[in-house]
């Protein structure tokens, strides 16, 4: 009986590598175009030009071409780099001389209330604000454009505690 299972396991893995390496003959890697943004964000996009239009909004940056550690260690800063490299962020808005003003994120089911607060924490400390809009209850261009105003009139020292500005 173990022989016959072992049998069918090996044939299994057989066809099983077969099926991976005959979809790519090349040996060369093999990629697809996927879009930068879901439908969702898309639209979410469309409002936060119209709310915004003297700002630049552009969507789903790199972290650390927005931060940087400021250690003294080489290698706490490659620690700290480590920590953020493979991060995005939804949207960045900026000022005509692309300056930040916040990062907006669209909250889904996916995300993680304890992950997120770790990276607004993040932005934080750098003296980098987060605004959070559920993606179920999004704001129109009205409430969009109020929510980055207060932020700006509300400008917090780069090293505060990240606040509990979820706006719905």
């Amino acid at each position: 009986m173990s022989k016959t299972v072992f049998i069918l396991g090996a044939i299994a893995g057989i066809i099983l590598l077969y099926v991976i390496f005959a979809t790519n003959t090349s040996g060369k890697p093999r990629y697809r175009k996927v879009p930068l943004l879901t439908e969702n964000e898309h639209e979410f996009f469309g409002r936060l030009c119209r709310a915004l239009p003297d700002h630049y909004i552009f969507p789903q940056i790199g972290m650390p071409a927005l931060i940087e550690s400021d250690a003294w260690s080489k290698k706490t800063r490659m620690s700290d780099f480590l920590r953020i490299s493979q991060k995005r962020i939804d949207f960045g808005i900026f000022t005509r001389d692309l300056k930040i003003v916040a990062v907006v994120e669209l909250d889904d089911r996916t995300h993680n209330t304890k992950k997120d607060r770790q990276r607004d924490g993040y932005l934080l400390s750098a003296g980098v604000r987060t605004i959070r809009f559920q993606s179920k209850q999004k704001p129109d261009e009205k409430a969009i454009a109020n929510a980055i105003a207060n932020l700006k009139s509300t400008a917090k020292p780069a090293d505060a505690e990240p606040d509990e500005a979820q706006v719905q």
